[in-house]
């Protein structure tokens, strides 16, 4: 297990927190590949994540009761940006979740507050989206870009 080895102030001191790790419904922890345990809540809740944002392309981060959700804000993060359910990217070439997060940050970047960054990421993906229907595309290669649309900002209060 990795965790046993992650301190928890590698977390702190950061903006922006991006997590990439497989998720599963309903258990404190995140996994690497291979099913190795990368960060648990318990080692999350150590940290001092003072306002960061995090983006989360971790599956069922956003399921109700999550335990990683739970954690990150009780770390002290200000937003956390996540989906139910499985959520889809591409290593090698960003789509769904991944694309939406890069655009996400880009908009940060150019100073627009989270939440004005996720809407104006997610309305830059609906017009990718309706670019590829009109060139062509088959709606099956659009299923990770139209699954990252229903991702949505957790803060205290909204879980």
């Amino acid at each position: 297990m990795l965790d046993d080895r992650f301190e928890p102030q590698w977390l702190e001191g950061h903006a922006l927190l991006w997590f990439d790790l497989h998720g599963m419904p309903g258990v404190p922890w995140w996994q690497g590949d291979r099913g190795v345990i990368a960060l648990t809540a318990q080692t999350v809740r150590r940290a001092d994540l003072d306002g960061a944002l995090v983006f989360a392309l971790s599956c069922y981060l956003g399921e109700r009761n999550s335990p990683m959700l739970e954690a990150l804000l009780d770390a002290g993060a200000r937003y956390v940006v996540g989906g139910a359910g499985q959520n889809w990217s591409n290593l090698t070439r960003p789509t769904g979740a991944g694309l939406l997060g890069l655009r996400f940050r880009q908009f940060l970047d150019r100073g627009a507050d989270p939440l004005r960054a996720l809407a104006l990421a997610k309305r830059w993906l609906q017009l990718k989206m309706a670019f590829n229907r009109l060139a062509g595309a088959k709606a099956g290669k659009m299923l990770a870009d139209k699954d990252a649309l229903a991702f949505r900002a957790y803060y205290r209060g909204t879980v």
